[in-house]
C-alpha cells in the first residue's frame, strides 16, 4: 500500500509546468501535474495508453480530437489511446493524471506510432 498526501507533493515552477510520478505499476501510472497560468503540456497521444484527468484546482482547457472542454475543480476528463490531446492552465491548475496501461511513450500528432 501507498499513501500519499498530495498537498505536500504540489510545486510549481515559472519555467514550465511542474510533472511529479507519484506511483506506479505494469499496469497503472498516476502522475502529479502543476501548472501556472499560461503553461501547457502540447498536444501529442499515446498508441495504446488511456489517460483520466482529475482536476483538483484551478482552471483551464484540454483540447482532446476535435474537442475542446473546461478544466475546472471536481472534473474528470478521459482520453482514449490514440487522440491527440493537449491541456493550457488558465490560472494555477493542479491535476492528477490516471494512465493505463503504464507505459509512458507518447507521439505528437501526425508523427510515426512507434509499433505496439
Amino acid at each position: 500500500m501507498e499513501h500519499l498526501r498530495i498537498p505536500e507533493l504540489v510545486e510549481f515552477s515559472a519555467a514550465k509546468r511542474f510533472r511529479r510520478k507519484l506511483v506506479g505499476s505494469e499496469k497503472i501510472v498516476v502522475e502529479l501535474l502543476c501548472y501556472e497560468p499560461g503553461q501547457s503540456t502540447p498536444a501529442h497521444q499515446h498508441p495504446a495508453q488511456d489517460e483520466i484527468f482529475v482536476i483538483l484546482e484551478g482552471r483551464g482547457r484540454l483540447r482532446s480530437g476535435e474537442e475542446e472542454v473546461p478544466c475546472e475543480p471536481n472534473s474528470l476528463i478521459r482520453v482514449p489511446a490514440g487522440t491527440p490531446h493537449g491541456l493550457t492552465a488558465s490560472e494555477r491548475l493542479i491535476a492528477l493524471i490516471v494512465k493505463a496501461p503504464a507505459f509512458t511513450s507518447a507521439v505528437p500528432p501526425g508523427s510515426r506510432q512507434p509499433p505496439q
